[in-house]
């Protein structure tokens, strides 16, 4: 009866660590595929504010506030974006978020 029960437990076990893995997965998944991920996705700004407002609200999956390790320029297809590198220092994480700067105010 006793190793029935132990067995039970071993089996839950690792089917909880199963979700959570799958879990975690899906949520990483769903953080690259969101506004900004990529060229195609770019978010458009009117100002450099909205971009650093943009950039404040992101959170790593850790719970973390995301750092900025640096920006650039790229051209893509006639559209100017700009990038944005992100860091987490407490699982070193990182990310790149786009921006479209074609609408840019100046």
């Amino acid at each position: 009866m006793i190793t029935i029960l132990f067995v039970l437990v071993i089996v839950a076990a690792v089917v909880a660590m199963g979700l959570k893995r799958r879990a975690k997965a899906q949520a990483r998944r769903a953080s690259l595929q969101g506004p900004g991920m990529s060229p195609e996705g770019a978010i458009a700004i009117r100002t450099f504010a909205d971009m650093d407002d943009e950039l404040r609200r992101r959170h790593c999956l850790c719970g973390a506030r995301f750092s900025l390790a640096g920006e650039g320029t790229r051209d893509l297809g006639g559209r100017s974006l700009r990038v944005a590198r992100l860091y987490c220092d407490e699982c070193d994480e990182s990310r790149e978020v786009f921006f479209d700067t074609s609408t840019l105010l100046q």
